[in-house]
This record gives C-alpha cells, structure tokens and sequence, in this order.
C-alpha cells in the first residue's frame, strides 16, 4: 500500500476495543482517512489505560479482541480501501509479574534465558523498588509473608496481592525442618534448571496437587511467615531485593522508561532481543496485515539509527516508518535514519510562529534569558532527585575512564560534571556510535563543555574529561567507554523531557500555548516568514512525516490551544481580567495562606479559558463536568511542577486548597465571577475558533502527512492526559461546509472542511499534496499581517490556501472577521502560477488569478479559503 494520505489516531483500551474500531470505519471512510493509526495493540498489564506497558509481545492483547479481532477489523479496514499504522514499543516493557520474562528474571536471576532481554547492571541484586516501605518496615508489620503462588507453581514473598518468586536454589532454606511430606518438593527444588524451568513448575503443580501435600506445605509456610529473621534471611538470599518506591530515585540496578521503574528497558540493540521483541509486529507486517509502524520513543535506545537500519531491512521499503523524536529549534531529523519522518511535533511548533503575535509585549527583551535560567534549574532539580540513580551510575562509569589523567577519585565531582553537562544540552541526545562522530554532535559537545564549566569551575576538570572521551573513536574496543557513552545519550533525552514538558511547562504560566511537547522553551514566534522557512524545509526533508495537532501526549488538545495563542494578541485585556478575578475570588483562598500562588492562579485561569464551552453556560451539567476536570488537572500540574507538591512527596493540604479553590469559583452561585469570565473569554474563544479553521486547513495542505487525533475532527479542548483519552463519541461528516457560519456551526466547520480537503487530497490533489513543491505568497497591504498564504505546485498543477491569523480585534458576526480589515490588502499572485481561474473548495467561489488579488474575494462566505482549478 502507497503511503498514507491521512491517518486517524486511535487510542485503544478505555472502552475502545477492535470490535468498536470496526465500527467506526464508516465514520474514516467519511472523513477521507486512509490509515488508522492505533496505539499499541499488545498483551499489557491488566487494567492498563495505554498500552505501553506491555507484559507480552507475541500476543495481541485479548481485551481487545485478540488476535481474531485484530484480523477481522483489518480485514473490514481493507475492504474500504483504509490501511493500518501500529505504533511499537521497541524501548521497554512492564516491569511487572503478569510478564512472564520478568517473572523468569526475577526467579531464576541471572540464570534466566531473559536475563539478557532487560538492561540490568548485574554487579549488583535486582532491585525491585515496588514497596510502600523498606522489606524491613513492611516485614514487621506483617505485610510480607511466605506463599504458594498456584498461577505460577513457585514459592514467593506475597506483598498484597503481588507474588515476588523465590529462586528454588533457596528452597531448601525456606523449607527447612518441613514435613516429610515436602521432601520430594526439596528434592526438585534441588534439581531444578532455569533451562527446564517449565518442567520444574509443571513438577511443583504436580506434588501440591496431592492433598497431604499442599495441607503440609500450608501449614509449613504459614509458620515459616511468623519467622520474620528467616524471612530476612530469604530475602538476602535472592538475586533481588524488594525496596520502598522511593528508593528508585536514588538506587536502582535496572534502565527505566524516564522516571517509571515500573517500566524497564530492553537491550533491543541485541539481535536476539530484537527478534523477541519484534516477531509478532514483523509477522503482521510481512502477512501483508500492516502497512506501517510508529516507533515509541527512538531517543531511549542505545544507537537509534543502527535499530533503524535493522527495522527497515526487516519491513522493505514500502512499509512507513515514523518515529516519535523530539526535534529541538532548527534540529534536524538525522538524515541517514532510514525513516519517513516524526509523529508531527515539531509541526504543532510551526503553527505557533503561525497563530502568535510575534509583536506582543510578552516577549519582553529579557525573556529568552530568564528562561534559560529556569530550564536550567528545572534540569538540576530533576537531575539531582528524579534521576540521582542514573547519575551516581553514570559518575561511576566515567570515574573508570580517567586513565592516567592525574584526576582524584572524586565520585561527587563527577556526578557534578554530569550533572552539568546534561543541564546544558540543548536537543535530547546526541548520536555517537561506533560509527563515529557527526561534525554537528562534535560542536554541540564543545558548546555544552564551555556552558558546563562555565556553572561549575570546580569539576572543569572532570567536565573537560568526559567531553574528550564522548568525543573519542575508540569505543568501538573500550567497552567501559561504549556503556558510558550510551547510558549518557539514553538518559540526555529523558532529562529533556521531564525537565521541560513535564516540570518547567508546568509552572510558565503567562502562555500556555507554547508549553507544548517538542516546544522549545525559550521559543519567541517567527511569525509568517518563519512559519514559510520551516514549511519549505519541511517539504524537502519531511514531507511523509506527520502533521499533527493534538496527540495522545499533548499537554492540550488543539482548539484549545488555538485560542490560547490569542492572548498574545490581547495580552493586556488579559492580565486586566486575571486582576479582576483574582481580586474577585480572593475571599475563596484558604484562609491565611497565599493560596493559589498567583503564578498558579494565572495557570488555572489560562487553563480554564482552553476548556470554555464556546456557547454561554446555560446550566450547571456542564460546569460541574468542568470542575471535575480542571481538579483532576491542576493536581497533576501541581505535582510535575515540582514545587510545592510533587509525585513522591505530595502535599495532600496543598492540592486540597487548590481544588478547593477551583471548587468555590466554579460554582453555580458565584455569578459575578462566571458571568465576568465568560464575557471576557468570549472574544478570545470567538477568534480561537477562526485560529482552529486556519490550522486545520494548514495541516491538510502543507507538506505532511494529516494525522487527526481521536475525536478532535470536532471540537478538541481536552486537557493533557487521561483527560484526553475520554470515550470518543462521532457525528457524520456534513456534505459541505456551513456558510456565514455561527459560532454554534464550529464542530460542522471543521468537520466538513477535513472531509473536504480530505476528499480533495485522495482524489485531484493526490500527487500535487504529496509531492509538489511549496510556494509562499505574499500578501501587501495594511492588514497584510493577518494573513498568510501558500501554493503547493507540481507541474501544471496547483493549489493555493489563504488563512487568517491575528485577528483578535477584528472579529465580524459569528465565525468571521470583519471586511473593514481588509481594506487595501491584496494577495500577490506570482506569475510563475499560471493564470488559470481558481475555484474556493469551501464555497464554490471563484478568483480569476492577476497580479493583485483583494483578500476580500479570496474570503467570501467562510473563514479559510483553499482555491484549485475549475
């Protein structure tokens, strides 16, 4: 199958099931997809909500319908001529008892045939950080006992409901002065092989079976869990030791998925561990069942491109390849990476140059500097707690490469020299490998080596280290080198991510709009010349990459955020308001404490505007639906800020007044301050829609593969998740768009205006939108600003979208701007264009192309306007 002409996100679990998509098909079919794009479809933990943590990867998950329900629905989506995308999880899996390769690891230590699958520094026992307390705490308070577990036929230390297994060398300790009855038991314990751990467990199920059997080994266990020094002495015993969570922020054995030690990291850089790993995905790809693959976080492999390489060569060529990569301000995606392009991030940052006010005083001279002071502190706070683990092994590992330098064995130096080398990266990682240095790494390590020892003269030394040998060629034959070097770029990325997305973007609160996955922090819009250079680029380095504007990661769906780029329109009217309210609600703050902050208060407020109905509130269904949301969100913003509540060390009071807070403006009877916010937030809601139309068109017809996110073909105000991976309920696609729309036809609007460009797209515009070049065009005039314009050409054919932006102060009746501002203001048609009569696919309208066309014929009866040959 060619590549896809627009994908369709589909998050299953939480209602969603194979049995569902296949009634949604008629909905893709109307909408113009050609690819449904589905979250990961393996066996993962029971209960699990996303599917990343997968327990088991040669099964498609039976609560979706396995295997049976995954054909069938392929089957229903070929039939209607759609296609399938699966995003893979090549980085890691649950570190969880219901995965069988875990349970072995665990069991049998490093004897296990897994052992190799998972990336454990077994110098050391296994920690398995999964206590509320230390094993000794929990012991002595009988939380911890000695049990039969019947699903696995193994002994195991039972905490609550988990069943951590023993290793059945210490079986003879653990039976100790047991009945006769257990001898047979002893003796196979005695006997048994991690190579024939089947046979052994298929032995235990056999003896306790046998009724004297399993009444003597009851008996024996449950006075063995009153032993507390035996049960020590058990543990101590194993290859493993149970810890409380919170020591994983200072001491784990094993390379987690960012900071979540309930996912573990695989050694896919292994071929065996890539077979095991890939068999079922490469199975359906090679069956002709799916037509291309989504690679779940490329940055946390050891040597991303040489995983690439060995995906590709497995897939072909006809299969897309997207991988979720983060690209920084001017990153580009590695051009020898054997890929179609990213999931889209960097797509949603182009259309903020777009949709912002580059001239807005928010973008004071003193703000990219302030910024970079913050992320900064972000980075060390996150590097000195969250991830002190990964430092101290790191510093260990670069302690063992000093050579003869004359450098003292100062650990803590050297977790500073890290520790400031990481807080000065600038992109997620880089990509040294065996196969060299890129001249673009080579310089970044320069710059992040001046910045580091620049912060921390006292570890110049060690810093200067570590550079010259992440720099150097011979990790190919230094192995202490080689771990180094990749345990550095595996976790550069992982700091990235929480320092920026999940800590820093939490506590900016001025312009949420730009705290957004794969934003650049200290980002400053570019406006529409910007906007055009990276459209270009994207055109000739991505243009089978995807466009997105909401994902399952974002921190807001897209219409919300549509409308919060209007407050760099109109920034005084909103701080106006903030004052107001916070003047207004004063007396709903907890008594005698400054709370919310007003930092939080401005956050909460900007946050509410994103998730205001667009109709007036009418009755209070929809403001208690509100309330809800906006609590279970503020408590989770509040812990990834990191600030006065966090994840390990909530402030249970803390987040109480805060809800509390929000819990007291939203009510029904606090009218003055509804009635306040809802008048104010009316036009930045009203110009946020236009701002959705104008995006939405845009990703349709830039270079790039459309992706739409489940549900957001309509109205998208979600907040990030779980509030985004609501059910998701369809209307179907009207025959055309509304004209003179209301703010009431919006969902219609965008709908209508998908399936057209859709349907434009599959059919006439096919080659053109996947192939043809990218042409700016000008427009002259007074109000020359508020628009933006592009041809996409190939040959004699051509398609030119015009969209407005910034038009806060200048809205008309319903979805429209008022046609006083375009006065004067022309659209420049270059001559290289033809001068064929162009047909508005939105209305019908027609242009004769000149060399000076008035914006008030390219905009007629509806807000965006795409033109194409009659």
């Amino acid at each position: 199958m060619p590549l896809p002409k627009a994908t369709y996100r589909l998050q299953f679990r939480n209602g969603m099931d194979f049995e569902k998509a296949v009634g949604l098909i008629p909905h893709l079919v109307g909408l113009g997809i050609s690819h449904l794009y589905a979250s990961p479809i393996f066996s993962a933990v029971s209960g699990s909500t996303h599917g990343y943590d997968i327990v088991d990867f040669d099964e498609i998950d039976p609560v979706l319908g396995g295997s049976d329900g995954f054909r069938r629905l392929v089957g229903e989506l070929k039939a209607h001529g759609l296609g399938i995308i699966l995003d893979i999880v090549p980085n890691h899996m649950a570190a969880h008892l219901e995965n069988r390769w875990w349970h072995s690891v665990i069991e049998w230590g490093r004897s296990s045939e897994f052992a190799g699958h998972f990336d454990i520094d077994w110098r050391e026992p296994l920690t398995l950080p999964f206590l509320g307390r230390c094993f000794k705490e929990e012991l002595s308070a009988g939380r911890i006992r000695l049990t039969l577990d019947r699903n696995r036929n193994c002994l195991a230390f039972a905490y609550h409901d988990a069943p951590y297994p023993l290793n059945p060398a210490t079986y003879p300790a653990a039976l100790e002065g047991c009945s006769p009855a257990l001898d047979r038991l002893v003796a196979a314990a005695g006997m048994a092989e991690a190579s024939k751990a089947a046979d052994f467990h298929t032995e235990v199920a056999s003896l306790v079976e046998t009724p004297s059997v399993a009444a003597a080994l009851a008996e024996h266990l449950w006075g063995v869990s009153a032993d507390k020094p035996l049960l020590q002495r058990l543990h101590q015993m194993q290859s493993w030791r149970l810890t409380s969570w919170k020591t994983a922020r200072d001491h784990l054995s094993y390379r987690r998925f960012f900071e979540i030690a309930g996912l573990v990291g695989l050694r896919v850089e292994d071929p065996a561990v890539f077979e095991a790993t890939h068999r079922c995905a490469l199975g359906l790809v090679e069956a002709g069942l799916v037509d291309g693959l989504r690679v779940d976080h490329i940055d946390g492999l050891a040597d991303p491109e040489h995983y690439l390489r060995r995906l590709r060569q497995r897939v072909g060529e006809h299969t897309c390849v997207v991988v979720e990569k983060i690209l920084e301000a001017s990153e580009p995606l590695p051009e020898e990476w054997p890929v179609d392009g990213t999931t889209g991030y960097e797509f949603i940052s182009a259309l903020a140059d777009l949709l912002s006010d580059e001239t807005s005083e928010l973008w004071s001279n003193g703000h990219q500097i302030a910024t970079a002071t913050a992320v900064t502190e972000c980075k060390l706070q996150v590097l000195s707690h969250n991830f002190n683990a990964e430092i101290k092994r790191l510093a260990g590992l670069a302690a063992r490469l000093r050579d003869d330098d004359g450098l003292s064995p100062d650990n803590e130096r050297m977790a500073e020299a890290v520790r400031q080398l990481m807080a000065a990266m600038p992109v997620y990682r880089t990509y040294l490998s065996d196969r060299g240095t890129a001249e673009r790494d080579r310089r970044m390590l320069g710059e992040i080596e001046s910045k580091a020892r620049s912060a921390a003269p006292e570890a110049g030394a060690e810093i200067a280290m570590i550079v010259a040998r992440l720099k150097a060629n011979d990790a190919a034959t230094d192995r202490q080198l080689a771990e180094f070097r990749t345990r550095f770029q595996q976790l550069s990325g992982a700091v990235m991510a929480k320092a920026v997305e999940d800590t820093f973007f939490y506590r900016r609160g001025e312009y949420l709009a730009a705290n957004e996955v794969g934003a650049a922090p200290a980002w400053v819009p570019g406006g529409v010349d910007r906007f055009h250079e990276r459209m270009r680029e994207r055109g000739s380095r991505s243009r089978a990459g995807l466009s997105a504007t909401s994902t399952h990661d974002t921190k807001r769906g897209e219409d919300a955020r549509a409308r919060l780029h209007v407050i760099s329109e109109a920034p005084e009217l909103w701080a106006a308001g903030v004052t107001r309210w916070r003047d207004m609600n004063r007396v709903r703050r907890q008594p005698g404490a400054d709370v919310p902050e007003a930092s939080v208060e401005q956050f909460l407020y900007q946050s509410l505007l994103g998730t205001w109905p667009i109709e007036p509130l009418s009755n209070e269904t929809y403001l208690s639906f509100l309330r809800e949301r906006m609590s279970d969100f503020a408590v989770k913003a509040l812990r990834e800020a990191k600030l006065r509540t966090s994840w390990d060390s909530p402030d249970e009071r803390y987040e109480a007044a805060i809800t509390g807070f929000l819990r007291d403006i939203l009510d029904w009877r606090n009218r003055s301050f509804l009635d306040d916010f809802e008048k104010t937030a009316a036009p930045f809601i009203r110009a946020g829609l236009i701002n959705s139309l104008s995006q939405t068109l845009v990703k349709l017809t830039a270079p790039g593969i459309p992706d739409i996110y489940q549900g957001s073909e309509r109205l998208d105000l979600s907040l990030v998740d779980p509030d985004n991976r609501r059910a998701l309920s369809t209307r179907p696609s009207p025959s055309e768009p509304p004209q003179q729309p209301t703010i009431g036809d919006f969902e219609d609007c965008k709908q209508a205006l998908i399936g057209l460009c859709l349907s434009y797209r599959r059919e006439r515009g096919a080659e053109l939108l996947e192939r043809g070049e990218y042409l700016p065009l000008s427009v002259q005039g007074p109000a020359s600003r508020h628009a933006a314009a592009f041809v996409r050409r190939r040959e004699d054919e051509l398609c030119v979208a015009v969209v407005p932006r910034l038009v806060f102060r200048h809205l008309g009746d319903g979805l429209s701007v008022h046609s006083d501002l375009w006065q004067d203001t022309y659209l420049l048609w270059p001559e290289a264009c033809g001068a064929k009569r162009l047909k508005n696919l939105a209305t019908g309208e027609t242009v004769d192309p000149r060399p000076s066309v008035p914006m008030r014929e390219v905009f007629g009866s509806f807000p965006v306007a795409l033109f194409a040959p009659e």
